[in-house]
C-alpha cells in the first residue's frame, strides 16, 4: 500500500512540473530563444517518460532538475518574475493614464489670477515668520492638504536696493494701484527680477508683489547677502480636471469655463502652443461690447444668462468687465466669425484675454473645466 501511495505522489508532482513547463512555453514561446525551447521540450519528454514508466528516484530527481532549469531559462520565476510583472503592470497603468488624459480628462493648473475669485492662481499673503505648521513634519501634510507653504526671498548678494526707472522719462516706475515704487519687475511669465547693487536677482513671479510691498513698507534701501527681503505664505493655484469629451458631443455654451490652445492666436504677449483658461462670453457671429466699463453686450443686449454674468457684474467680489484692448470704450466692439468664441477672465483687470486677441476658433478648444481636485480648500469640488 505504501509503495502505491508513494508512486501516486510522485506522479502528481511530476504532473505539476510538466504543467509549469507547459505554462512557461505558452507564455514565452514567441520571444524565447529556439535553443532554450528545444531544451525545454527534451526535458519535458524525459519527465513525461518517468511519469508513465517510473524509474530510480535518483534519475527522476535529475530529470526534474533539468526540467526546472530549462523552465527557468525561458520564464524566470520568483523575484525576477515578480519584478517583470510589476513593470508590466506599471506600463499598462501609465498607458491607461495617458489614454485617459488624451481622450477623456486632462489635469490643468491655474497659473494666474485672471479667473479669480472663481478659480485661484497662486496666492501669496505676507507672513512674518514660519509657524509650527511650516516646520517638519507638519509642513508636508499642510502642503498636501491645503497647498500652503512658507516662502522666503533672501538676498544672494550685498548691495543697495534699486527701484526700476522708466528709461524714457527717468522717473521711477510706480504701481498703478498702490502708488508704491517697483523693486521687483516681471521678467518672464514665471520670473521677476530685483536690482541689488549691480546684480539682478531672479525671484518667482508670484513673490514680486510681496517684495514690493515689503520694501515699500520697511523703507529698506540696502541688504547684505543672506538678508531676508520678504516672507509669506504661498497657496498653490487651483488644479482642475478638464472634460475633453464634452465638446465632441455638444456645442460650447455661454458661461463655460474652457481651456483652449493659443496656436492660432496672433498677439505679441501670447506665446504659441500654450493653454489658456477663460470664461466663454461671446458666441459665433455675435457683436460683443462692454457697456459702462462693466456690462457685456451681445448684439446690443445685456448678457445676464447664465446667472454667473449677473453675479460678475453686481457682486462686490467681482469687478465686472473692464475696458481694454479692442474693447477700449463703449463704442468699440468685436465681431466674431461664425466659428469663433470670445473668452474673458472673470478678473478682467488682471486678464490677458479676448479683449486683446479677439475670438478663438472652435477647433482650438480642449474642453471645459468641471472639477477642482486640489488643493482641498474652498474651491474643491465641481467648477461653477
Amino acid at each position: 500500500m505504501i509503495p502505491f501511495l508513494e508512486k501516486r505522489r510522485m506522479r502528481k508532482e511530476l504532473k505539476e512540473y510538466l504543467h509549469a513547463a507547459r505554462h512557461a512555453r505558452n507564455m514565452r514561446e514567441d520571444i524565447a530563444a529556439p535553443r532554450d525551447l528545444d531544451e525545454l521540450a527534451q526535458a519535458e519528454e524525459a519527465v513525461r517518460s518517468f511519469r508513465k514508466a517510473g524509474g530510480p528516484n535518483s534519475e527522476i530527481k535529475a530529470a526534474v532538475k533539468v526540467l526546472q532549469d530549462a523552465t527557468e531559462k525561458i520564464y524566470p520565476s520568483s523575484n525576477r518574475s515578480g519584478m517583470r510583472e510589476n513593470v508590466e503592470v506599471l506600463i499598462v497603468a501609465i498607458g491607461a493614464a495617458m489614454a485617459i488624459r488624451a481622450f477623456f480628462f486632462q489635469p490643468y493648473k491655474i497659473p494666474t489670477g485672471s479667473m479669480q475669485p472663481t478659480l485661484n492662481g497662486i496666492l501669496v499673503e505676507a507672513q512674518a515668520a514660519p509657524t509650527i505648521m511650516d516646520r517638519l513634519p507638519f509642513k508636508f501634510f499642510q502642503w498636501l492638504a491645503t497647498g500652503t507653504s512658507y516662502k522666503e526671498v533672501r538676498a544672494k548678494t550685498s548691495g543697495d536696493l534699486i527701484p526700476f526707472y522708466d528709461p524714457m522719462t527717468g522717473n521711477p516706475y510706480m504701481n498703478s494701484k498702490t502708488g508704491e515704487l517697483v523693486y521687483a519687475f516681471p521678467l518672464t511669465r514665471t520670473k521677476a527680477v530685483i536690482n541689488i547693487g549691480e546684480e539682478q536677482q531672479k525671484i518667482p513671479i508670484y513673490m514680486a508683489d510681496l517684495v514690493n510691498q515689503s520694501l515699500n513698507e520697511s523703507g529698506k534701501t540696502h541688504v547684505e547677502k543672506g538678508d531676508v527681503i520678504a516672507t509669506g505664505e504661498v497657496i498653490a493655484g487651483d488644479h482642475i480636471l478638464v472634460n475633453k469629451m464634452k465638446y465632441n458631443f455638444s456645442q460650447p455654451e455661454r458661461g463655460d469655463i474652457a481651456v483652449f490652445d493659443t496656436r492660432n492666436i496672433d498677439y505679441p504677449d501670447v506665446p504659441k502652443g500654450e493653454f489658456y483658461i477663460k470664461r466663454m462670453v461671446g458666441m459665433p457671429g455675435e457683436k460683443i461690447q462692454i457697456k459702462d466699463d462693466r456690462y457685456l453686450l451681445a448684439d446690443g443686449v445685456t448678457i445676464e444668462e447664465p446667472p454667473v454674468f449677473k453675479m460678475i457684474n453686481e457682486s462686490p467680489l467681482y469687478e465686472g468687465h473692464t475696458f481694454a484692448g479692442k474693447l477700449r470704450n463703449d463704442d468699440a466692439y468685436i465681431q466674431l466669425d461664425d466659428d469663433e468664441y470670445l473668452m474673458m477672465g472673470d478678473h478682467t483687470r488682471n486678464s490677458l484675454d479676448g479683449r486683446y486677441f479677439g475670438g478663438v476658433p472652435r477647433g482650438d478648444f480642449q474642453g471645459s473645466a468641471f472639477f477642482v481636485y486640489w488643493p482641498f480648500r474652498e474651491h474643491w469640488g465641481p467648477v461653477e
